[in-house]
């Protein structure tokens, strides 16, 4: 007989019409309408784990999709509202408008009893007050690292019935199964159908234009975290040039433990781009609980070979002695480019006898289709400005065919859609590394992508990329 009630009662998942049990299994108790969190508002004892303070008042926070969730898990028995896991009782503080709920050791009180109907729940002896949330936009809160939206909370208090929104006062079970993880380690694809379609068209070219367009599909993708979750400094200088500065994003509420820095550094030709273009990327990492952060460096002809190697080892060494201010583990700083601004991770990354020799070592880098090498007799503006004239050097600056470093783990990517000039200068460099040197690094097709449309999907609901980096740099240490 228990189990076909508890069946009807998480069968009917949208219904607000709850009648009071004798008796129930641990449950979530969730907020009807989303409001402002589409996860859900579910009633919660503030704090999680060694944070858990039973002595806070309750409030309303994101229904959490992940193991443990005991904090969220209450059953009615008669007319007490019970959280078993830590034998306490839903409380009102008083039988009043605006009295906040807590826990409280189980007893015979009048302000433990609770009537549970219709969706609304009221303290026994004063039906005309219900459990509402507060009509305030929830603030981000209490969010794990590797979960993107952060969390969100809401306060509750007794409230007027007919007076508050019924959008803010009818709640229902609701089963920890009905939720799935929102872990960002999980490979998941959410490329929209309206993108992979113009990415497709645009084939393996890939021109200044192209770039243009690409950028401009993502313009109007939603990303999956908040501007209000993520804190900035910016212009934070590594070196005297205008262009050797950093801008360090974190999570408005961090993480208590030091976490990974990753800092990505822009591509644009050797000779143009700016950071601006890799913010969404520093934005989403912030948003996981990890330290971004946006890397410029100088641009030819103001740099010549290999200045943007250095600039990269210099940027690396700013953040070993600075990122702890910012809640980041300077053991833990990993670097990531695209393009051009792979190359010059790739030279760093390969070959530190171009750097000076105290020079920071990243944890890992993550290189994003670039060009490291070219056709030599078909070079353009950009390699001329920063390898130089001399063309009969440049087999010794370019990184396949010279590398002297390989233990920095690295996880390289191409496009389904990079052209020719990626994916050779990348099949080289594998080769180089596997049959000279023994080691194989970890390698991704962005299947549907472009050559940049795989940093501008980071931060949407295309996880597709970001989901590798992600693992990588959370195992990259294990490997």
């Amino acid at each position: 007989m228990h189990s076909q009630r508890r069946g009807a009662l998480l069968g009917s998942l949208f219904s607000i019409c709850i009648a009071p049990l004798a008796s129930a299994e641990p449950a979530m108790l969730r907020a009807v309408h989303a409001l402002d969190e589409a996860r859900g508002y579910c009633l919660d004892i503030s704090g999680s784990g060694p944070t858990l303070d039973l002595g806070a008042p309750l409030q309303a926070h994101t229904c959490k999709g992940q193991s443990p969730i005991d904090d969220q898990l209450f059953e009615l028995a008669g007319q007490q509202l019970r959280a078993s896991e830590h034998d306490r009782c839903l409380a009102v503080e008083a039988l009043e408008l605006g009295a906040p709920l807590h826990l409280r050791a189980c007893s015979d009180s009048r302000l433990q009893r609770w009537r549970f109907s219709d969706g609304r729940l009221s303290p026994a002896s004063r039906p005309e007050l219900c459990v509402a949330l507060a009509a305030v936009r929830g603030e981000p809160w209490g969010t794990p690292r590797l979960v993107s939206p952060a969390y969100r909370r809401q306060s509750l208090a007794l409230a007027a019935c007919e007076e508050a929104a019924a959008t803010r006062t009818a709640f229902r079970w609701l089963s920890p199964a009905e939720l799935a993880p929102s872990a960002a380690d999980k490979a998941r694809t959410g490329m929209p159908h309206e993108v992979a379609t113009a990415l497709a068209a645009f084939g393996h070219e890939f021109d200044g234009a192209i770039a243009q367009q690409t950028a401009a599909l993502y313009a109007s993708q939603p990303h999956v975290y908040e501007q209000a979750e993520i804190a900035v400094t910016k212009d934070l200088a590594y070196g005297p040039h205008e262009r050797q500065r950093v801008d360090i994003y974190t999570r408005a509420r961090r993480p208590a433990e030091p976490v990974p820095a990753i800092v990505v550094f822009h591509g644009g030709g050797l000779i143009g781009g700016s950071r601006g273009a890799t913010t969404n990327v520093a934005e989403y990492f912030a948003s996981l609980g990890y330290v971004g952060v946006n890397g410029g460096y100088r641009l030819a002809p103001d740099a010549k070979w290999p200045d943007g190697a250095r600039d990269i080892a210099a940027a690396v060494g700013y953040l070993r002695d600075h990122v702890a201010e910012h809640g980041g583990d300077p053991e833990r700083i990993y670097v990531a480019g695209i393009s051009t601004g792979a190359l010059h991770a790739a030279t760093y990354v390969f070959r530190p006898e171009l750097l000076p020799a105290d020079a920071a070592r990243a944890a890992g880098a993550i290189l994003v289709s670039g060009p490291y090498t070219f056709d030599f007799a078909t070079a353009g503006r950009g390699e001329l400005a920063y390898f130089g004239e001399d063309r009969a050097r440049w087999p010794e600056m370019v990184v396949t065919g010279n590398v002297t470093r390989t233990d920095i783990p690295v996880l390289m990517t191409t496009a389904e859609w990079d052209n020719a000039r990626y994916t050779k200068a990348y099949a080289e460099l594998f080769h180089e590394l596997v049959v000279k040197h023994g080691v194989t690094p970890r390698y991704l097709q962005s299947l549907g992508h472009n050559h940049s449309s795989q940093l501008l999907s980071v931060g949407t609901a295309d996880q597709s990329v970001s989901s590798i980096m992600v693992d990588f740099i959370e195992r990259a240490g294990n490997r």
